[in-house]
């Protein structure tokens, strides 16, 4: 009984320790962007919701000026009528001129040290100002820019082109020696928003781009997806558009052991479905079927082929192949892979399964 009686008395205590927050009594940002002006200071925009009854989508953005991240939330708060938090933050956006000039440790340092933002928030890099960027409104949508693009991004990862990405997988890959990651890269098109490619990092700086031609094959090289929409074009007199969906991706990697000439055969599965085809015959055929599959596969084979030998060119690594290789050459050093991957033999080659044509067969 006397130990009941302590655990009751010690209950008010430990509740007190805590702090809640009423949403109505502060400013709870959705998306917070950042650019860096010619004086080196920072501008910082927070994407606020207006909760109002039988109103939807409704927001203000405040902004702010500092030297860092962390002090433009401190002078937002001070210029709001409540402070500013970060919890339901879903997504942070930085220039791609701030990310060259400051470079994404010290950026990414807040972040991870900050309690109140998720691992799983998203961050993006924006080709020009990202105040342009955040103060476009979404089109035909009621939510606020916060939402719309943490949603258009989470679309992209699991129905479309863009690979999986968050704050927590970026760190995991900078993190590692000579770390490669990669994030969604955003830009206004006829002043609209639209995902322009995926930008690559080595270590600390940005440092390349895949552009949206090429993203569903980066897909596939870095992970296993089961959608994603793929268009080439027919080697036919009419050069006809045909467009692919994924069903199933996946890769298998043969990686030699050999120290004289290192090697790696990357082998690509694709099974999919013809979404479109611009031919005006029904293909129903069998023999037109394999046509496609082949040219399909020397299509991908080929922008495969070109990315990674542009990625030895850079010496940069955002497929991951230096950890394929290290799981089978155990004393490889860091050094030694910088200096082996540029000149390695590395190869692409992909087989496609067409498994369906579509309701008009």
């Amino acid at each position: 009984m006397r130990k009941l009686f302590l655990v009751i008395l010690a209950f008010p205590l430990l509740c007190s320790c805590a702090q809640p927050k009423v949403v109505d009594e502060v400013n709870m940002s959705q998306a917070i962007g950042y650019d860096i002006r010619k004086d080196k200071k920072i501008d910082g925009m927070f994407v606020i919701p207006i909760f109002q009854q039988d109103k939807t989508g409704m927001y203000q953005i405040l902004s702010g000026t500092s030297t860092t991240t962390s002090d433009v939330q401190a002078i937002v708060s001070k210029k709001a009528d409540k402070p500013v938090m970060l919890g339901q933050t879903r997504i942070f956006l930085f220039s791609e001129k701030m990310v060259h000039e400051i470079g994404m440790t010290e950026l990414t340092d807040y972040l991870y040290r900050e309690p109140q933002i998720g691992n799983r928030v998203i961050l993006g890099i924006v080709e020009g100002k990202v105040k342009d960027f955040i103060n476009t409104k979404p089109p035909n949508t009621n939510v606020n820019i916060g939402i719309f693009l943490s949603d258009l991004i989470n679309q992209q990862i699991e129905t479309g082109n863009g690979p999986d990405t968050n704050l927590h997988l970026f760190l995991r890959n900078s993190l590692e020696d000579g770390g490669d990651s990669f994030l969604p890269l955003f830009k206004l098109i006829n002043k609209e928003i639209a995902v322009s490619g995926v930008a690559l990092f080595h270590e600390n700086k940005m440092v390349s781009k895949v552009r949206t031609d090429d993203m569903f094959i980066y897909k596939t090289l870095v992970q296993f997806h089961k959608r994603g929409i793929y268009k080439f074009k027919l080697n036919d007199k009419q050069k006809s558009d045909i467009v692919v969906e994924s069903i199933r991706s996946g890769s298998n990697y043969e990686v030699s052991n050999s120290e004289r000439n290192p090697s790696i055969m990357i082998k690509l599965k694709i099974k999919g479905q013809i979404k479109e085809s611009m031919r005006k015959d029904n293909l129903t055929n069998k023999k037109m079927i394999k046509i496609i599959e082949k040219e399909m596969e020397t299509s991908l084979n080929r922008q495969a082929n070109r990315l990674i030998k542009d990625f030895q060119k850079k010496n940069i690594d955002p497929i991951g192949l230096k950890e394929k290789y290290h799981a089978k050459n155990k004393k490889m050093t860091y050094e030694h892979w910088r200096k082996i991957y540029p000149m390695m033999h590395i190869k692409v080659e992909t087989k496609v399964d067409i498994l369906q044509t579509g309701v008009s067969e």
